[in-house]
């Protein structure tokens, strides 16, 4: 698993999240225990209010990449799903 230190824009990024999790957890130290479920299912929206897609590679399971990963492979393939009424 690799932070993208070494990437300065990815360096940035990180150090901002960093920020906002000192400040949130300055704000309420119970914040990871009382965080709702995001509705997209992304944890950094959970934990952060945020998406940053761009630097985030923690998770493989991640739903926003596997929706954009089965809508591509749905594409390619032609398929089209119906939904009943």
């Amino acid at each position: 698993m690799s932070w993208g230190v070494e990437d300065q824009r990815r360096r940035k990024g990180v150090m901002e999240l960093m920020d906002i999790s000192a400040r949130l957890m300055k704000t309420n130290p119970n914040h990871v225990n009382e965080v709702h479920k995001s509705t997209t299912g992304c944890w950094m929206e959970q934990m952060y209010g945020m998406q940053r897609c761009d630097f985030c590679d923690l998770s493989p399971d991640c739903p926003i990449r596997e929706e954009e990963e089965w809508q591509e492979y749905l594409t390619k393939n032609n398929i089209v799903i119906e939904k009943k009424s």
